[in-house]
């Protein structure tokens, strides 16, 4: 959630609104005045910033109405005027990448990021992104940016893990995984991720632990799903993995690509075992 706080046509609209509201409880202001000061104040911002009010309608659009395409077309506006804040630039980088667009997202969030020197959450992102554009030095880079921020925080071991499994190193991934897990041991995702790493490095004992315990945590999400239908699949439980395969399809969101696991791989392991 990123909403564009930290902008001076903010903190002017929160004077008006507080000393308005003391003005009118206290001293009996007309409360019309407070809200017409409101209006004109409003109006001001369209005219004179209107990025900050483009990003603050499209915060509302995505967040409150859940309509990403207008919320899309408003952070685009803010970006296109050059003088957009870093949060329209991780927000609309955000949007690129649900949408699976993920060399515009790795561009703006490569801008967001300049912007917002200390943000971890940006840079776990960020890092995705480029892993999925193949730029896999710059995506470790990104994580290892984390790790410099916050050593602390989760997501940074996690998104280090992630830079380690995409060059193929499951032994450094695994003892990533392994920190974030005993940073947050409630959090679904180092157990999943961990369980996967067990499954490439041949620890099924483990990966069944791992992945028993994700889905525990989070038995609905089509990642932990597939997984578990995967694990099911490699001890020759068909019948369980199509059930659980079943289950991840329909809780998958088809054009929604900030999961894992492709759509149209979970649909290839479901016709593998549909197959007679």
């Amino acid at each position: 959630m990123r909403f564009s706080l930290r902008h001076w046509w903010n903190y002017v609209l929160l004077f008006i609104l507080i000393s308005g509201v003391l003005l009118w409880r206290f001293a009996r202001l007309d409360g019309r005045l407070v809200f017409a000061a409101l209006v004109i104040w409003l109006v001001a911002g369209r005219i004179f910033v209107p990025w900050i009010i483009h990003e603050h309608v499209g915060f509302f659009n995505r967040w409150v109405f859940n309509d990403y395409r207008k919320a899309n077309q408003r952070y685009r506006q803010a970006v296109n005027s050059g003088r957009a804040t870093g949060c329209a630039y991780c927000a609309l980088g955000s949007l690129a990448y649900a949408e699976g667009d993920t060399h515009e997202a790795a561009r703006l969030l490569e801008e967001a990021a300049a912007r917002m020197p200390g943000d971890v959450p940006l840079r776990v992102v960020l890092a995705r992104a480029l892993i999925n554009t193949g730029r896999l030095d710059e995506a470790l880079e990104a994580a290892r940016e984390c790790l410099a921020i916050s050593l602390d925080n989760p997501l940074s071991h996690t998104v280090f893990g992630d830079a380690m499994v995409a060059k193929k190193d499951f032994t450094a991934a695994a003892s990533a995984y392994q920190k974030a897990l005993s940073l947050a041991p409630r959090a679904f995702e180092p157990h999943l991720k961990l369980g996967q790493v067990y499954v490439e490095l041949g620890y099924m004992d483990e990966a069944q632990q791992r992945l028993r315990q994700a889905m525990a945590l989070s038995p609905g999400n089509p990642d932990v799903l597939y997984w578990w239908g995967k694990l099911l699949y490699a001890q020759g439980d068909t019948k369980n993995a199509r059930k659980t395969w079943q289950k991840a399809v329909e809780h998958r969101p088809i054009g929604d690509h900030t999961y894992q696991v492709p759509y149209k791989e979970i649909i290839a392991a479901l016709s593998r075992v549909n197959t007679p």
